[in-house]
């Protein structure tokens, strides 16, 4: 069967808007991404005699509060999106 011309450019139209549609997805995927800042945190602990050393410390909870301490007094910069980069 030989297809019809409207048949052709329906095709073709719907092939551009899935095409134009994935590009969109993907452009807004890749502008949202959450840029790491550098952010150097330190801390330490005193242990007094023979303490046994507990091997968990510092535990993933330290690091949160210590990177949260250091936003909150301004010494680390607040991670921010691709796309803010872009407009300045």
């Amino acid at each position: 069967m030989i297809p019809q011309r409207g048949d052709t450019t329906q095709q073709l139209l719907a092939v551009s808007w899935l095409v134009l549609s994935l590009t969109a997805v993907g452009v807004e995927r890749y502008a949202t991404q959450t840029l790491p800042t550098e952010c150097i945190v330190a801390f330490s602990r005193i242990t007094v005699g023979d303490e046994p050393r507990d091997e968990q410390w510092p535990d993933e909870a330290t690091f949160d509060r210590a990177y949260q301490a250091a936003l909150d007094s301004g010494r680390c910069e607040r991670p921010r999106k691709r796309w803010e980069e872009w407009v300045g």
